[in-house]
């Protein structure tokens, strides 16, 4: 008989009785953290001394977190569960005043390149850094985050139906309303498992992480997976700002698209005119873009392609098509000359202006949301998408539950 594809397992949990309040202790995947210290200071069971751990004079980071570990379960802080289970999760939030929930579950998932499909080029010292960390711990402390298509929603019909214990409930920094459940009839467990045993997986966070469970060689690892058609998937952009190492004009910027892309300036006078130039470029058939320049805080300059760039034979229509790509490599780097270098990431827009306005970055770019649909596209062809071109909002936090494989 065959292995199955999805599994339950038994989890390693906060112990309840020992941890009362479990917002104190989960904290975001170690890729969006900035400030770590926050989090070594909101409470000493916090989960980030295993996620991100600090060395000690007589230990190395790794060691340190193994050391943490071993004795959080000794002194029963953290308790493996006594039965198997799939776990569900479910997040309420909002996102431009728009409300959203969106529902997953966390269970093990056989590792197979055929079935699980990757979007993303992993960096080699983060790959370094997770695979010293998970291999040391013999632990996954933070879970890879995937998709799988069910446009009719057979599991999530099953997840919000089936019977359930509630686990945890809490709002956390972000004002984001987390609820944690173990599933308790086998019969849902089962039903779940061997419809997602004929889904592919396509990853959305967690590059790193999966492609360091391959080197190991662990034959199964926990993902959190949602449906990609759900209401509750939302995707933001990550926004471009340009620092120049040495400057060049905006009249030299906009004629280096001349022949590709049109240009059309609107005038900027705060929030209201940036939302509205964000609703032409998201509702825009051609791939469109924005840009704002410390040159001209009066204008902002919506970018909207004309002729495609001759980008080669060797480069994908699925590549080709995709607006990340479009600006990231096309405009930015091809057209205009922008070394790597020059460009940093965010995805808060506003903060993207301010800092222009301050004269602290030379240019903003702004760019609509990479869809799930381009993401499954650039997954089944094998490809990678340019560097941050999807925030899955929100993050899986870190702390609900562990997986020790060993």
């Amino acid at each position: 008989m065959s292995q199955p594809l999805t599994k339950p397992f038994k989890g390693i949990l906060y112990n309840k009785e020992k941890v009362k309040d479990i917002a104190l202790c989960v904290c975001p995947p170690y890729d969006v953290i900035t400030n770590i210290r926050a989090y070594y200071e909101r409470d000493e069971l916090n989960a980030i001394r295993l996620e991100l751990p600090m060395a000690t004079p007589s230990m190395d980071k790794y060691n340190t977190a193994r050391e943490t570990m071993r004795e959080w379960i000794r002194d029963g802080i953290l308790q493996e569960e006594g039965e198997e289970t799939v776990y569900v999760y479910e997040q309420e939030f909002l996102v431009e005043e728009k409300a959203y929930l969106r529902r997953g579950f966390i269970a093990l998932h056989k590792l197979n390149k055929d079935r699980i499909l990757t979007h993303e080029e992993t960096r080699k010292k983060a790959k370094a850094d997770r695979e010293q960390l998970i291999s040391t711990l013999k632990t996954f402390t933070s879970l890879v985050f995937g998709l799988y298509e069910d446009r009719d929603r057979e599991i999530e019909n099953i997840l919000a139906a089936s019977q359930k214990e509630k686990i945890y409930d809490f709002v956390d920094e972000q004002s984001i309303r987390n609820r944690f459940y173990r599933m308790k009839d086998a019969k849902d467990i089962m039903s779940l498992t061997s419809i997602m045993d004929q889904k592919k997986i396509y990853i959305a966070d967690g590059h790193h992480r999966l492609d360091v469970s391959y080197r190991l060689n662990i034959p199964y690892i926990p993902l959190y997976l949602t449906n990609m058609y759900s209401p509750g998937i939302v995707i933001l952009p990550y926004h471009r700002i340009i620092q120049f190492a040495k400057k060049k004009s905006l009249q030299k910027i906009l004629s280096s698209m001349e022949g590709f892309i049109e240009v059309r300036e609107h005038n900027y006078d705060g929030k209201d005119s940036l939302k509205a130039a964000f609703s032409m470029i998201n509702g825009s058939a051609k791939p469109s873009f924005l840009l704002y320049s410390c040159e001209d805080p009066e204008h902002i300059y919506q970018l909207t392609e004309i002729a495609p760039f001759d980008a080669g034979k060797d480069v994908h229509d699925a590549l080709k098509q995709l607006r990340v790509n479009i600006l990231h490599n096309d405009i930015l780097k091809k057209l205009m000359g922008i070394d790597d270098e020059e460009i940093s990431f965010t995805q808060d827009h506003y903060e993207s202006i301010d800092l222009v306005q301050k004269g602290s970055v030379d240019l903003a770019f702004f760019l609509p949301s990479t869809t799930v649909d381009e993401v499954k596209k650039v997954a089944e062809n094998g490809l990678y998408m340019p560097p941050k071109s999807t925030f899955f909002y929100p993050k899986i936090l870190t702390g609900l539950v562990f997986y020790q494989y060993a």
